[in-house]
């Protein structure tokens, strides 16, 4: 009596084995890459690795399509490293230091106290 795999050939067999290949290959390099890009973007790399494989394992390849648009749409827009948008430029130079006036009264310094918008002697104990 004849087996299904001498009736049928093994051309099936190597094809279903070819897929099953490609699939695990096409996993591994996908959950390399994210894992990677989730590093570099300060994600939890081992949970959106976690969740490739088991979406993948449950659903196959709708899974891990499903998986990888979310991981992408979810991801941080700009990795570590990626250095400023091209929207942003440097920032400008730093607020000139305010020199100290001098006391019409005393003649020593006075301080500035933004807050009041006024000069604060404080040998005298007055705002000017």
């Amino acid at each position: 009596m004849a087996s299904a795999f001498q009736i049928m050939g093994a051309e099936w067999l190597v094809f279903a084995l070819g897929i099953c290949l490609v699939g695990i290959v096409a996993l591994v390099f996908g959950a390399l890459w994210m894992y990677r890009d989730a590093q570099t973007r300060r994600m939890d790399a081992t949970v959106w690795v976690v969740l490739l494989v088991v979406a993948t394992l449950l659903a196959g390849i709708i899974g891990f399509v499903i998986v990888l648009v979310i991981y992408l749409v979810v991801r941080e827009s700009h990795p570590i490293g990626g250095g400023m948008p091209m929207g942003y430029g440097p920032y400008g130079p730093p607020p000139a230091p305010v020199m100290p006036a001098a006391c019409p009264v005393c003649g020593r310094p006075m301080t500035w106290y933004p807050q009041y918008q006024r000069w604060y002697c404080p040998s005298c104990g007055a705002y000017r």
